[in-house]
């Protein structure tokens, strides 16, 4: 008799430090992640996800064109920006990038010159190039590696 109510004392002991662990009322890290989601880049920026690093580079309108391109678009942009991974894995890119235009549309991938789709092993770099077409600036492109769940980060891009 007296072992189990020593018993059930010390389980009620770790019940309550358990409770006591598992709760946390500082919610700091919560608005600090909102108001990093909110936060919009501009060319020149870097941003790091899931320990790879994207610079947006460049972005420029383009009058070359792809004879062989399925979509015909009215303007292309060209899109140059570096990789550098800090993660233990190599990372696929050329297709971490999503472009929308003014009207929140995403815009198609274009075949520009020197467009890259490789990867990139743990703790190297590389320039990428992607291309979009669209019809009116400004643009807004979103960046996340291929394989993460974070949320994306954002650049907002005046071309016209």
């Amino acid at each position: 008799m007296k072992k189990s109510i020593i018993l059930m004392g010390v389980l009620l002991v770790l019940s309550l430090g358990l409770v006591a662990c598992g709760t946390n009322g500082d919610t700091s890290t919560d608005s600090k992640s909102e108001k990093k989601e909110d936060k919009i880049h501009k060319v020149g920026d870097t941003v790091e996800i899931d320990k790879v690093k994207m610079t947006l580079t460049k972005v420029e309108p383009t009058d070359k064109r792809n004879e062989f391109a399925d979509t015909k678009p009215a303007k292309v942009a060209r899109v140059e920006y570096t990789i550098e991974n800090n993660s233990d894995q190599e990372v696929a890119v050329g297709s971490d990038l999503e472009a929308y235009d003014s009207t929140k549309t995403k815009l198609e991938t274009y075949p520009v010159d020197g467009v890259t789709l490789d990867t990139v092993a743990p703790g190297k770099k590389i320039n990428v190039v992607a291309g979009f077409g669209y019809e009116k600036g400004p643009l807004e492109i979103q960046f996340s590696p291929i394989m993460s769940f974070s949320d994306s980060a954002k650049f907002k891009v005046d071309i016209q």
